[in-house]
């Protein structure tokens, strides 16, 4: 399992700022201070206290002290940004929190630097609720218990009130090697469980071939989602139901502060394609709750694209049509397969369950 990540020795070399004597930010922001004394490293019984679960990081400060003068202390540094990331790799390998190295120059003893502040400073939003947190715990463990079989895999599927990825899979079975490329925030566990447990009932079949999850960011804030490089994407190619269960997890649990519904579909599209431009199919799980944030990034897509689309009861986004109809793919909810969109014209006016769309300016829009 792989993600788009950053490492700790990127971060160290970004280099250090200097300021006389650090003070932290003033911020409507809580932070967490994590102590450390000089000359040390560890701090991971401090940031035990500290719920990264569901909190929004916007940004970390790694404040140390220039003394000896002049000394090369990366090492040091390195060691303090690795602690960091043993804790919890999204404090390190989101590149979307930002770092920034103090080293404090108001030093010319060592009793002098030993009296300034060292440490680390997380700035960050709140954590979600502990009941949210807790409930969607309860959601991936209750879909997808360590201990599983067959016959347990088939008494969970059969309470699944809205099978769509079942559905979609046992009508399609020419679908082949595929790269899954799923949505996992919150509200879509149900569905990224269906995939994981197909493919323990029906590996034999062949239709998947590697997994991609997204998460919209790892908890990023809004302001910091840029198109195409939002992050919280996960790859993996081992298939088993533990190294899938371990995948979702991850990517679930990193995505849990999450506070925005728009969902980076496209750029884990391409990531997708990139990791694998030979792929027999390229299925897009998506939530019809949620809007591509990414629609910008349609005409980068040079494969048809299979979008399985859950919670679409009620109607579907026009956007999810456009990606179907502009990459040669096709739309598919738990009753029906829409696979016709390439042939509609500009200006044609045609109906998708009880909604009515239409071709304005080469773009499907609701009519």
């Amino acid at each position: 399992m792989k993600a788009q990540n950053r490492s700790a020795q990127e971060i160290l070399a970004q280099g250090s700022k200097d300021i006389g004597r650090y003070s932290s930010e003033n911020t409507e922001l809580k932070t967490f201070v994590v102590k450390m004394g000089y000359g040390e490293s560890s701090i991971s019984q401090q940031l035990a206290r500290f719920n990264v679960l569901g909190a929004t990081i916007h940004s970390i400060d790694l404040v140390y002290s220039d003394f000896p003068k002049g000394q090369d202390l990366s090492k040091l540094n390195l060691s303090r940004i690795q602690e960091m990331e043993r804790f919890h790799p999204i404090f390190v390998q989101n590149p979307l929190i930002k770092w920034t190295l103090w080293r404090q120059t108001e030093c010319n003893s060592e009793q002098e630097a030993r009296d300034l502040f060292h440490g680390i400073i997380v700035y960050y939003q709140e954590a979600i609720s502990t009941d949210f947190v807790n409930n969607a715990t309860t959601d991936l463990n209750k879909y997808l218990p360590i201990k599983m079989t067959p016959i347990i895999a088939k008494k969970i599927l059969d309470t699944i009130s809205r099978p769509t990825v079942i559905n979609v899979f046992n009508r399609q079975t020419r679908w082949k090697n595929a790269v899954l490329i799923v949505d996992l925030t919150s509200s879509m566990i149900p569905y990224n469980s269906q995939v994981v447990l197909w493919q323990l009932l029906h590996s034999e079949r062949g239709l998947i071939k590697e997994v991609v999850m997204f998460n919209d960011g790892n908890s990023a804030p809004q302001r910091a989602k840029h198109v195409g490089k939002t992050g919280g994407l996960y790859h993996g190619q081992h298939l088993s139901f533990d190294s899938l269960r371990n995948m979702s997890l991850t990517a679930c649990r990193n995505g849990l502060g999450n506070r925005d519904f728009p969902e980076n579909d496209l750029e884990a599209v391409l990531f997708a394609i990139k990791k694998n431009p030979n792929a027999g199919e390229y299925i897009l799980v998506a939530d019809n709750d949620a809007a591509p944030r990414d629609m910008a990034l349609l005409s980068k897509i040079n494969r048809p694209i299979r979008v399985v689309l859950c919670g679409a009861e009620n109607g579907i986004l026009p956007e999810y049509l456009e990606i179907a109809r502009s990459t040669g793919g096709s739309v598919h909810t738990i009753t029906d397969d829409i696979i016709d969109l390439m042939k509609r014209r500009e200006g044609e006016v045609f109906s998708v369950g009880y909604r009515r769309f239409k071709i304005v300016s080469g773009r499907i829009e609701l009519y």
